[in-house]
């Protein structure tokens, strides 16, 4: 008989508009009353866990998601920096973040960002949440790196995919969620195509190191199908992420 799963710690990998697929896996987990007891994010795991640890279900991120709103946090920067500047004030991020500070969180969190000026990977679990989001997805050069404390931050996903140190010490099932899978690829590359694919490949690494320490990985090589920048396929990345969570968990479980 298969034991039934109460608890598990997450670690949520980047993806960009992938991440309505970690939504899809935590939907499952809360409609068969899996306990969340610590989440373990980086780059758009880190936005969609700081919204989770806030109270904010899967499904109203999801509306969020699919807002007007969201697409008015965003607009082209004409290459001053960055391609693209957020509106760090726009009312809808207080929507997805209600909370300002990790310390009001009801679920333990660990944002990760790689430090420029020293080039290591560190983890937050205090400070102003949707700063340290912002830092955390600022993948260059779309994104601005991010000033905090006179440090320079980016994407924590350019060193460490799936964080998974901070979550070991809870002795508790860890659960990894892969937004970049790697497949093979038979399509022509274009410049881009080699970029985002040699991106993905320097990932891989720490993907198997995590893929040997969680109790339960889920990845699809079907969400590969989609963009990491397009904001029109949220509601298949939700669907999808359901699917894979209870296949994985009901065959693993």
């Amino acid at each position: 008989m298969a034991r039934a799963i109460k608890e598990v710690v997450l670690a949520l990998s980047g993806g960009g508009a992938r991440g309505a697929y970690h939504l899809g896996v935590l939907h499952y987990l809360d409609e068969q009353n899996i306990k969340v007891k610590a989440i373990a994010a980086t780059s758009i795991g880190s936005i969609v866990a700081a919204s989770y640890a806030s109270g904010v279900s899967p499904k109203e991120q999801l509306a969020i998601l699919k807002s007007k709103e969201i697409k008015k946090l965003f607009r082209f920067n004409w290459f001053k920096n960055s391609v693209f500047h957020i509106d760090m004030q726009a009312p809808v991020l207080k929507k997805l973040v209600p909370f300002s500070d990790m310390n009001e969180l009801s679920i333990p969190l660990y944002i990760t960002a790689v430090d420029l000026d020293v080039a290591q990977e560190r983890v937050f679990d205090q400070g102003d949440i949707r700063k340290l989001c912002q830092a955390s997805s600022a993948l260059v050069p779309f994104f601005k790196a991010v000033e905090i404390e006179q440090k320079t931050y980016i994407d924590g996903g350019v060193f460490n995919h799936i964080p998974i140190a901070p979550l070991i010490s809870f002795n508790t099932p860890i659960l990894g969620v892969n937004l970049h899978p790697f497949v093979k690829n038979a399509a022509a590359y274009n410049l881009f195509a080699y970029l985002k694919r040699s991106i993905v490949a320097s990932m891989q690494k720490n993907v198997y190191k995590a893929k040997e320490i969680c109790d339960f990985f889920i990845e699809s090589p079907e969400i590969t199908n989609y963009s990491i920048l397009s904001l029109k396929n949220f509601d298949a990345l939700f669907e999808l992420g359901y699917r894979e969570a209870k296949k994985s968990l009901q065959a693993q479980g």
